[in-house]
């Protein structure tokens, strides 16, 4: 996967932060979209964070982290564990590529699809993870990663009841499977659909805070 190394945005100050964030757009999107919230949230945060967003290289037509369930003739969902592991490689090499401080910590999140990509990656990345972040995700082929131990038991998780892009009963199950992982987590849910609401950019950066 391509993932057009140099087409990101940073934000903050790389030498003088305290942790690095990589964050992931969601489906179809760009990170542009992000753009004006990270910079709230990095003020907010009295400008300690080193925060960068990739964007997701096209696919089929459509800006894409990895390659989107399909149906079988069974009519029954069919992940491709296989593209998501491709995306984590590229993600990885990426990641090496920024020359991050080693002695800074560093999170992994992002909005729908961005947000199953960074779960994901606190599974398989080969890079260390200090915590992550998913807002509004879900865990993709979860069934692929019981044996797969977390990088970080700091995990913010967070989605509204109204979501109709991806439901609640898809965060349900995802919270169950985390939970067999960790008790840790941090949880944020409400009567709201599929965006980032005040409340949850809060409870995001009072999580932030302690890490």
């Amino acid at each position: 996967m391509n993932l057009n190394n140099d087409d990101f945005i940073t934000i903050g100050n790389k030498k003088s932060s305290k942790v690095s964030i990589l964050w992931f757009h969601g489906y179809g999107s760009n990170n542009w979209s992000f753009e004006p919230t990270m910079k709230l949230i990095n003020m907010r945060l009295n400008e300690v964070a080193y925060i960068i967003l990739p964007n997701a290289p096209i696919i089929d037509g459509k800006s894409s982290w990895y390659p989107l369930p399909t149906r079988n003739n069974n009519g029954n969902l069919v992940e491709d564990y296989d593209g998501l592991s491709k995306s984590i490689e590229a993600i990885d090499d990426l990641i090496e590529s920024l020359s991050l401080d080693q002695n800074k910590k560093f999170i992994v999140g992002g909005f729908s699809q961005g947000a199953a990509l960074s779960l994901s990656l606190l599974f398989k990345s080969r890079h260390e993870i200090d915590g992550c972040a998913a807002l509004s995700g879900y865990m993709p082929s979860a069934d692929k990663f019981k044996e797969f131990s977390l990088k970080s038991d700091n995990i913010f998780i967070a989605h509204g009841y109204e979501d109709k892009a991806i439901n609640y009963d898809d965060f349900k199950k995802t919270l169950a499977f985390l939970e067999t992982k960790t008790d840790e987590l941090t949880k944020h849910t409400g009567d709201f659909g599929h965006t980032i609401t005040h409340e949850v950019s809060e409870g995001f950066i009072q999580w932030l805070q302690k890490i």
